[in-house]
């Protein structure tokens, strides 16, 4: 029983193996939010080593509302505008694990069933996120 188990781990390593939609959508999750919790800490860093900013004023602050004040912002190096990056980061993260879902299903299993499927996931949760504002 025990060298079975090696086979399968050691099959698991050839170059013809397929990409497992668990492990893709897993390490999907866990970069998206690494990423977004190191781009929220630097801007709050940011935000209250070089502005001086309070808690309070920031939690009393205008959200950036568009695209443009956050390009903006982001270029100016204003901590707020580092902190919302990462929190779009973060709402973007399970978006981008559908889009590999799709993909692996698409390209790997050739699912054409759970392709449309998640493909229709992700139109809602796009309209979803669209019609939320």
């Amino acid at each position: 029983m025990q060298a079975d188990h090696l086979v399968n781990e050691s099959s698991a390593s050839t170059p013809g193996h397929k990409i497992a939609i668990q492990d893709a959508s897993a390490w999907v999750l866990r970069i998206g939010v690494v990423t977004s919790v190191i781009v929220m800490v630097v801007g709050t860093t940011v935000s209250f080593f070089q502005h001086s900013l309070t808690v309070q004023y920031m939690e009393h602050t205008k959200v950036i509302d568009s695209a443009r004040d956050l390009w903006q912002g982001l270029c100016n190096f204003r901590g707020q505008a580092i902190i919302e990056l990462g929190i779009y980061l973060l709402v973007f993260t399970p978006i981008m694990r559908v889009v590999a879902s799709m993909v692996l299903f698409c390209v790997e299993e050739h699912d054409w069933l759970y392709t449309t499927v998640t493909f229709f996931v992700l139109v809602l949760t796009l309209v979803g996120l669209l019609l939320l504002k």
